[in-house]
């Protein structure tokens, strides 16, 4: 059905529209949608046929389901979240395959194997739940928001399918692991969740005791990721990890309603992470030394970003803080930009493609703070670029 049917159901009274009210976002601006569902083109967006006709395609599929996965992990439990580490491939040196071995930038498309892993469905889910959550906010048609519910329902309410708020199964390695800390890294799709729900809290089909089931869950995993072993030990990560551990923890504990937990993280941010991570010349030598340094000094740029734009709702300002030697965000920004743009071309190419299209959300973000006229430009190449070695 497309948005004409929609407009001309909703005139005869077939169905209820609502007005949605937002809370602002990790990744998301509640002034975006409001404009969008006004007619208005907001840049980093779909258009608002285009973000319906999404939502509507949501509509029909299938819910994904952690306990659809044929393999039970160890635990017995199919709502034990499994993924398959993604740079790991069988040893071809031993007649079983086993250990596998790493190949860094190289994802091995097992990890997409739904019959004994969920990282598909995870991301699945996370889509559709978008696709949902944003044509309810652009339409008020609230068909999206219950079908969104349902899923919510599936993944963080119903004891018969909800997930563990656990992931003790995350990235293992056959032969080698059940399950690593630097699996965590999983949930980063759980950011785009949480702001799917901001988007459907005034939806009569999102009533206060639904948000907070949800919430006690995200609390949940929250706890998980501060005290289990784990998320210690991801938390101690010196790299993009460490930035996205923060930044998950962050957020989560900010929707759960945890705002000590949140602050305490983002204050601690310069002095634990960047003072750490971030060069004299902006850059993160860390994330250049690997296979698709480009992919991942974006990818860490965009995990900081994430903490500035939570650190923003709880007024606590990490755009402009400076580490002892006087650089900040804003320098990580400028360092990188010139390659972006693809003015200049790093010394180490990326063995796969890298995108700039979630890092130039974020960017479009912090950007109503810096107002810096350099840090808004034009997607290149439709901001995919494969870099051959």
């Amino acid at each position: 059905m497309g948005w004409s049917n929609i407009a001309a159901g909703a005139a005869m009274g077939l169905w209820l529209l609502t007005t949605p009210v937002f809370a602002a976002g990790a990744w998301i601006d509640t002034e975006d949608f409001a404009a969008i569902a006004s007619g208005e083109t907001v840049p980093g967006y779909s258009s608002k046929a285009q973000l319906i006709r999404k939502a509507e395609k949501a509509m029909t599929q299938p819910v994904p389901l952690l306990t659809d996965k044929e393999v039970v992990p160890p635990s017995g439990d199919k709502r034990d979240y499994t993924s398959l580490a993604i740079y790991f491939w069988p040893d071809s040196t031993s007649p079983d395959g086993l250990s596998y071995v790493r190949r860094d930038g190289h994802v091995n498309p097992e990890r997409w194997d739904e019959s004994r892993y969920d990282a598909r469905r995870l991301e699945r889910m996370k889509s559709e739940l978008r696709a949902l959550a944003q044509g309810y906010a652009v339409s008020g048609y609230e068909a999206f928001a219950e079908r969104a519910a349902a899923l919510v329902d599936s993944w963080f309410i119903d004891p018969a399918t909800r997930m563990n708020p656990r992931l003790e199964y995350a990235q293992l390695v056959p032969g080698k692991s059940e399950g690593r800390h630097s699996g965590i890294i999983d949930t980063v799709n759980l950011i785009d969740v949480v702001d799917a729900l901001y988007l459907l809290e005034s939806s009569p089909a999102f009533p206060p005791e639904k948000q907070r089931k949800v919430k006690a869950w995200f609390g949940a995993y929250t706890d998980w990721l501060l005290t289990s072993e784990k998320g210690k030990r991801e938390a101690a990560s010196a790299n993009n990890h460490g930035v996205w551990y923060d930044a998950q923890t962050a957020v989560f504990a900010h929707y759960a309603g945890r705002d000590d937990v949140a602050r305490r993280v983002i204050r601690d941010v310069v002095h634990r992470r960047l003072e750490k991570q971030l060069a004299p010349d902006g850059s993160f030598p860390l994330e250049l030394a690997r296979t698709r340094p480009m992919n991942y000094s974006l990818y860490v740029l965009r995990g900081y970003l994430t903490l500035a734009r939570v650190g923003e709702e709880l007024g606590i300002d990490l755009y402009d803080q400076k580490t002892a030697k006087g650089q900040g965000l804003k320098e990580a920004i400028l360092f990188i930009l010139p390659y972006v743009r693809g003015e200049k071309q790093l010394e180490k190419r990326d063995v796969a493609d890298w995108k700039a299209s979630s890092f130039r959300q974020a960017l479009r973000l912090a950007n109503r703070h810096y107002h810096e006229p350099a840090f808004d430009f034009a997607p290149v190449s439709a901001d995919v670029r494969q870099d051959k070695s």
